[in-house]
């Protein structure tokens, strides 16, 4: 469920660092480039050209002090901290809405765009920007935004034998380690992360995971603070910021919808690897490359995720063996296809199946049900109260291993 991807040693001394290394040349650092960079480079710049969304364009950074929830975490590969595995570990529930998104990896649905120029802080956000206002102006918000997040989240380039691959990352601990894309990196020949002082470091890779799209790389400096994560789930209609590394800004856009495994955004700036921020800096997702740029990983489950990666360079997914649909009316989930052979079929779950239970907790929507999954393992023993036919009953069964 993960790869090593590793390139040639360009750092003859052996130290990893921006005075030292010297790979090719940023395309802004020659008079000439490649037609096959020049694509590269358009294709990555599309979003920003194409952006309808309102962005602030915002001064030199100070910084931020924050500093992430994962380092607290991560201090179990160091032997400081044991942490349960059921806290390390996450599961998996295949869950999809009404229709897939075409090109995309991981199961998502489809929703129509909605328009995020709405009231933000007391002002519309179209009528905010660039007009001088008090603290509530949505200006003075993402400026504020900028000032706590922007020494968090690096530029990441992937070098590949087609080209470069355009998108950012976020530190996540305090000694150099950054979440990113997995698909951004997939089969890259070395991967450069940029910081906001401008310099270029070439990034060891540590360990992807395809389920979750999340990928952490290393480049070796603590001048950069990590990113506060957040634990709560994202809820539609929330404020999402994004970093625009070509033009210094913060845009301002929404997630539109909640799901499961996946976040689904509204942001032109977004590019893979992104954080998706919400008012207070705190990250709440991570963009994934699954072509769209409108899907995002949770913040809990990066965090599991990478956990998992630092730690032992794997993850474990689980699965209840089923795949869901939400349910309009809400505070259940529907059984959509039950996987043969599995102990979900075992136990005599059936499709049409209404599950408003788990583990005696109830369940809202098909994200709830999967975010209570990932504190299980394989094996496990998971008690759902099910309705079939206005009939009640108590359904017995185990998670497995996420096939695939």
């Amino acid at each position: 469920m993960f790869a090593f991807v590793t390139g040639p040693d360009y750092d003859e001394d052996g130290e990893d660092g921006p005075e030292d290394f010297r790979p090719a040349p940023h395309p802004d650092d020659r008079l000439w480039r490649h037609p096959s960079e020049v694509a590269a480079m358009q294709a990555a710049m599309a979003n920003a050209d194409t952006a309808k969304l309102p962005a602030v364009r915002i001064g030199e950074s100070t910084g931020s002090e924050g500093r992430g929830r994962l380092q607290v975490g991560l201090m179990v590969a160091a032997g400081v901290v044991v942490v349960g595995a059921a806290a390390l570990t996450i599961g998996f529930v295949s869950v999809n809405g009404s229709s897939d998104t075409a090109g995309s990896e991981i199961a998502a649905s489809t929703l129509p765009v909605v328009n995020p120029a709405r009231s933000v802080a007391g002002g519309d956000i179209g009528n905010a920007i660039g007009v001088e206002s008090g603290p509530d102006s949505a200006g003075t918000l993402a400026a504020r935004v900028h000032d706590e997040v922007a020494a968090s989240l690096p530029r990441i380039q992937a070098v590949t034998p087609q080209g470069m691959r355009e998108g950012s990352g976020l530190f996540i601990t305090d000694d150099g380690y950054i979440a990113t894309s997995a698909g951004l990196i997939d089969g890259a020949d070395y991967v450069l992360a940029w910081t906001e002082d401008g310099q270029r470091w070439k990034a060891e890779i540590i360990a992807a995971d395809s389920v979750s799209d999340v990928a952490v790389v290393h480049i070796d400096s603590d001048a950069w603070p990590a990113v506060s994560l957040g634990t709560d789930t994202p809820w539609d209609g929330q404020h999402a910021h994004a970093l625009d590394h070509d033009d210094r800004t913060i845009s301002l856009g929404e997630i539109t919808r909640v799901s499961a495994p996946l976040v689904e955004i509204d942001q032109p700036a977004a590019l893979p690897g992104s954080a998706v921020v919400d008012d207070a800096g705190e990250v709440v997702a991570m963009v994934t490359a699954d072509g769209t740029n409108r899907h995002a990983t949770p913040a809990w489950m990066l965090e599991q995720v990478a956990v998992d990666l630092i730690a032992s360079g794997t993850t474990v997914h689980v699965s209840l063996g089923i795949e869901v649909d939400d349910v309009e009316s809400g505070g259940m989930v529907e059984v959509r296809t039950v996987l043969e052979g599995s102990p979900a079929e075992t136990a005599g779950l059936r499709p049409g199946d209404l599950i408003d239970s788990y583990d005696g907790n109830a369940v809202a929507d098909s994200a709830s049900l999967y975010r209570r999954i990932q504190a299980g393992e394989p094996g496990d023993e998971a008690v759902l109260t099910v309705t079939r036919n206005a009939s009640r009953r108590i359904v017995v069964t185990s998670l497995i291993a996420h096939p695939g």
